[in-house]
């Protein structure tokens, strides 16, 4: 696994890790000028990619990424110009912190010409297995946000988020024990957090 797969120790008590995305390897674009970092991946016992959370820098007009043969894809816009995200039978425009479901392992994206330099980020959820797709909710964190059980990784999308003595803001994640349950006590921010099926939260 990557330095950013999530620890499975079985360890309840883990503290959240923090994850700063420049510190993570800058992998390029199937095509198109840009890159992909990947914030957490979690694979199957015989290394078989399960889901796989990366942030996507698109830098030219078009761009493209691919995933595994069968995966399937959470599109969610972070900031710069917005992206059209196509596959073979549809073209959507992306807004910023939207989840868009894109039923195909290829990702084509389209942005229109600027007048100035620019770069547009996005936060891409490759997964296996279409009938079962893992979660990814955008939320406004208060007082009574419970991150459940399950949930592997956060990722502000504005604002900042602490919690259990790590404090992570834009450009970052925390990747959490899947066993537990947390508060975020960081009233105001907005957050985006994945999350696989509860049942699937104490698996070894």
């Amino acid at each position: 696994m990557s330095p950013a797969t999530a620890d499975e120790t079985g360890d309840a008590a883990q503290p959240p890790r923090l994850i700063r995305f420049t510190d993570l390897p800058r992998h390029p674009l199937d095509q198109g000028r840009g890159g992909a970092r990947e914030i957490w991946a979690d694979l199957d016992d015989d290394l078989t990619l399960r889901w796989q959370l990366r942030v996507v820098e698109i830098k030219d007009s078009t761009g493209l990424l691919v995933g595994p043969a069968g995966t399937h894809n959470l599109v969610v816009g972070l900031a710069g110009p917005q992206v059209a995200v196509r596959n073979a039978e549809t073209s959507r425009v992306l807004r910023r912190d939207q989840v868009l479901p894109v039923p195909s392992s290829v990702l084509h994206f389209e942005r229109p010409k600027l007048r100035a330099p620019g770069a547009s980020s996005l936060l891409v959820l490759t997964f296996a297995g279409a009938d079962a797709p893992p979660e990814f909710a955008i939320r406004v964190v208060d007082g009574g946000v419970e991150l459940r059980a399950g949930t592997q990784v956060v990722v502000p999308l504005r604002g900042l988020v602490r919690l259990d003595g790590a404090e992570a803001a834009q450009g970052s994640a925390l990747l959490l024990h899947p066993a537990q349950s947390h508060h975020p006590p960081a009233p105001g921010a907005i957050i985006g957090s994945a999350a696989l099926d509860p049942d699937e939260a104490t698996r070894g």
